[in-house]
């Protein structure tokens, strides 16, 4: 297997004006590879440390399958953890040239991506075979969202001058502490958690808890000084982000959405390519989908046995929290449908329709919602 070229972010300032792309003009060359061909390198970033599922578990093996493929025509380099950009400014180092392709954190980009924290939105049962699948359902679909008659990826990618492919959805969230139990409504009301994006932010504000907006790269020193008690997030990206000691308490069989991770490049970056390397980084991602997903569940297992023989930690059902909490909760988290339907649709966009849609994808793939959610066409 080829090895992609690792460039320090020095060089790559010293070399910035160089063009990447070497054979941008080669778009009719048939699908076919040579020796003689001119090879194509392509800067690929993200702001995600190394041991991130969308890097490790995608991302890396994506490259190692297209060079395979291209048989070295393509190669790249790779830059994380923040190397050459932050986390959440992607879609700007695709625009102005400093990644041919990023891994993209939509929901860390609202006001580009403005329903993309629709994959949060809480149900009664999903895991990550089904949150995966789902996303990449709503990345395929097309049907068209209110008047304008755009699907979800035209409205959040083509509009926006983007090639995005589905990573997948990492794995459900659920609420996490440093110690703090939920043994009562009391117990929730007041405290401080760490907020990925908006839609948490109305989850937190219909749970009584304060929220604290930070990216999940800021997290860890914040709660590392105690700056809250606990966080939004997935067990299966504890070890990227370095949890894995801090949680002491997780609510389990509380499923709180999934993530969604796209990688993408320009538009025209895409249609410079030479249809045989379009070909390829296509076949390379279906080829690699389920192994994606296989990864997250993989690191999932691992960061839950660390966590509970190593670090001390312990997982509590749902099911088992008081009856008074599960209501609590529950009913928190219907609302927060709700309310992202309002916020979305006084912001521009078809909430009520996205969120019929999004309701429906979850329960073809197997997931299953409150009854109350059932009934949103008449909301």
């Amino acid at each position: 297997m080829m090895k992609r070229k690792l460039k320090s972010a020095l060089i790559l300032l010293i070399l910035g004006t160089l063009v990447t792309l070497t054979a941008c003009g080669g778009t009719d060359s048939g699908g076919e590879s040579g020796q003689n061909e001119e090879k194509i390198t392509l800067r690929v970033a993200t702001g995600l440390s190394v041991q991130h599922g969308w890097w490790e578990g995608f991302l890396v093996p994506w490259m190692d399958r297209v060079e395979e493929l291209t048989e070295g025509k393509v190669e790249f380099e790779d830059f994380a953890g923040g190397e050459l950009v932050k986390a959440g400014q992607e879609p700007d180092a695709l625009k102005n040239g400093t990644a041919d392709i990023a891994v993209l954190i939509p929901f860390y980009s609202e006001s580009i991506f403005p329903a993309s924290s629709i994959t949060f939105l809480p149900v009664e049962y999903t895991d990550a075979n089904i949150a995966a699948n789902a996303l990449r359902s709503l990345m395929e679909s097309d049907v068209a969202l209110g008047d304008s008659g755009k699907s979800y990826y035209q409205s959040h990618y083509e509009d926006n001058g983007f090639k995005a492919f589905t990573i997948n959805a990492g794995g459900v969230y659920s609420i996490s502490t440093t110690g703090h139990e939920f043994n009562s409504v009391k117990d929730i009301e007041g405290i401080s958690m760490r907020t990925p994006n908006l839609l948490f932010e109305l989850m937190a504000k219909n749970m009584g808890v304060n929220s604290v907006s930070m990216t999940i790269v800021e997290a860890f020193d914040a709660l590392s000084r105690g700056a809250f008690e606990g966080i939004y997030h997935t067990v299966a990206d504890w070890t990227g982000a370095g949890f894995q000691d801090l949680l002491k308490y997780t609510i389990d069989d509380l499923y709180l959405g999934a993530s969604n991770g796209v990688f993408a490049m320009n538009q025209e970056t895409w249609d410079n390519l030479p249809k045989d390397v379009q070909e390829a980084m296509t076949q390379a991602h279906d080829e690699l989908f389920e192994d994606g997903v296989k990864a997250w569940t993989s690191k999932a297992e691992e960061a839950r046995t660390f966590n509970t023989e190593e670090a001390g930690g312990k997982f509590v059902s749902f099911n088992d929290l008081p009856t008074d909490v599960q209501n609590h909760l529950t009913k928190a988290n219907v609302q927060t449908w709700y309310d992202y339907i309002d916020y979305l649709e006084k912001n521009g966009y078809p909430g009520k329709d996205i969120a019929i849609l999004w309701r429906d994808i979850i329960l073809e793939e197997g997931g299953k919602l409150p009854e109350e959610l059932m009934d949103l066409e008449n909301y």
